[in-house]
């Protein structure tokens, strides 16, 4: 079965659409590539700017985030931030229930 976003989904056939988003490739920081259709993508407004110049055309499909929530965004990904923010371990607790002292039964 095929995953879209990692949930199985079957294929049905193409759509005709008279404005469809272009495929752009991406790459990460550890050097890896992927194509990505453009409306999937966000940038910051200065990001944003930089891409208007040189491809105006298609600026309409991204998606513009404020510096906080693209700051929010990077953070949630990063370990040593994820795990600043953890509360520190608490150790566990024995739970407190009263227990019947065991009775024994003698037959005469």
């Amino acid at each position: 079965m095929a995953l879209l976003r990692n949930r199985p989904v079957t294929v049905v056939g193409p759509v005709q659409v008279q404005e469809t988003s272009p495929i752009y490739t991406v790459q990460y920081a550890d050097g890896t590539r992927e194509d990505t259709p453009l409306k999937f993508i966000q940038m910051t407004d200065a990001e944003f700017k930089e891409f208007k110049k040189t491809v105006p055309n298609y600026s309409h499909h991204i998606r513009i985030l404020d510096d906080k929530e693209h700051q929010e965004i990077v953070d949630s990904q990063n370990p040593q931030k994820i795990l600043g923010t953890q509360p520190a371990a608490v150790p566990a607790q024995q739970p407190k229930t009263a227990v019947a002292p065991a009775k024994t039964w003698t037959m005469l």
